[in-house]
């Protein structure tokens, strides 16, 4: 059911190019307008992970002591900056109060059918468009003395949401990947993830929009006003009216939706990254280093660690070097790494963290002309494929399931 709406999509990162494209094949007369990040943005700075088997919620049972433990340790896994300002203490007891049971069994079907369509898509842009995947699947790691616990309740905990996880001899891990110490307790292959580079995902998804006739406006959006037949959108440079709008900013849609009477409790959670090139024994696996909080992914070009969740203001665009440098500290407890490296390429991004670890999908309950597709926390990358699609259906008016109506804007939290 084709539709001629002609819509202006603000956020020209993956789940912005997603839903652009999805919906110019829909029939759309689509404008990206993206104000021209740098181009260490959460979109290309990411992990690269696709992994079916995260249909958990960040706000999940243990996930408070989790953080309070990362934060006072110091680990850089989990860290509140002063700039977050007073937002953080409203958002932090709203992450609190859905860190619970309850909430994952309600959450985890609407994650997993989103983390389904988007893998479908996924595999078509393997088999179609040259996107390129890890050779192995994910393996999670576990150091600590109580590994072996850890690891088994990791298992059950997929098997009961129909997840395809499975213990692995963990003696092996360091024999098949050199590149590991022999300090591995145990270890969890996850049957469906991989990894991809997300430069190339993103790159890939740039040309389909392009190829389906999208257009896209650098410049700054600096207003906008709903009306009952359309959207006006001014820019620094221009001003023009569209059927409907798509806020995909990230944690920049936040301020974006107050220009039309909304409200996304969202937080900036930054996160960063190193890739290193030119390392012996690149591993095959992209990995998880659960005690350490770590991910792992083998690029065509490098290494990419990544860790980080600090809470902080949307302007806190730093890379912090002692931060890097804390996260190849942590990383060398698990990986053989050189002891010099003399080229590291050190990124960071921009996670919009919602409270409830749901992100944000659907038409303002106010405005229906403006759509909202943001706060995927770390998933943004996986889930894009799926929310573009899920964009198109509610611009063009089909019906959505009701597990995805639980991303709705206009949800309780």
């Amino acid at each position: 059911m084709a539709t001629s709406n002609n819509v202006t999509v603000i956020g020209g990162g993956i789940i912005g190019l997603a839903s652009a494209w999805q919906l110019a094949v829909d029939g759309a007369d689509v404008t990206v307008v993206d104000q021209g990040a740098p181009t260490n943005t959460t979109s290309v700075v990411n992990a690269g992970w696709i992994t079916p088997s995260h249909i958990i919620p960040l706000a999940a049972p243990g996930m408070v002591a989790t953080g309070m433990k990362n934060l006072i340790g110091r680990t850089g896994a989990f860290a509140i900056s002063p700039s977050a300002g007073p937002a953080i203490a409203p958002w932090l007891a709203k992450f609190a109060a859905k860190c619970t049971a309850e909430h994952v069994e309600h959450s985890a079907p609407a994650l997993k059918e989103l983390v389904e369509l988007s893998i479908n898509i996924v595999d078509g842009l393997i088999a179609n468009d040259g996107l390129l995947r890890t050779k192995d699947k994910l393996w999670m790691l576990f150091t600590s003395d109580n590994a072996e616990h850890e690891a088994k309740h990791e298992v059950e905990l997929m098997e009961h949401f129909g997840v395809n996880a499975y213990e692995i001899d963990a003696a092996t891990c360091s024999q098949q990947e050199p590149i590991l110490k022999n300090n591995i307790k145990a270890a969890v292959e996850f049957a469906t993830d991989f990894g991809v580079d997300p430069r190339q995902f993103n790159e890939i998804f740039k040309k389909k929009c392009v190829d389906a006739g999208v257009k896209f406006v650098s410049d700054t959006v600096v207003g906008l006003d709903a009306q009952t037949n359309g959207v006006t959108i001014t820019t620094k440079n221009d001003s023009w009216s569209s059927d409907y709008i798509v806020l995909s900013a990230g944690i920049w849609s936040r301020e974006l939706v107050k220009f039309v009477g909304g409200n996304l409790p969202m937080m900036a959670a930054k996160g960063q990254s190193v890739t290193l090139p030119n390392i012996e024994n690149m591993p095959t696996h992209p990995m998880m280093l659960s005690d350490q909080r770590i991910t792992l992914n083998p690029l065509s070009w490098g290494l990419r660690i990544s860790t980080g969740y600090k809470l902080t203001s949307s302007n806190d665009l730093s890379i912090e070097k002692k931060a890097i440098d804390k996260l190849i500290a942590r990383t060398r407890t698990v990986v053989n790494l050189p002891e010099e490296l003399p080229v590291k390429n050190e990124l960071m991004g921009m996670r919009p963290a919602s409270p409830d670890g749901l992100p944000f999908i659907g038409a303002l309950p106010n405005n229906p002309r403006v759509v909202v597709a943001t706060g995927h926390n770390m998933l943004g990358l996986m889930m894009a494929p799926g929310t573009g699609r899920f964009v198109a259906d509610i611009v063009a008016g089909r019906p959505v399931s009701r597990e995805i109506l639980k991303f709705s804007p206009a949800r309780p939290i």
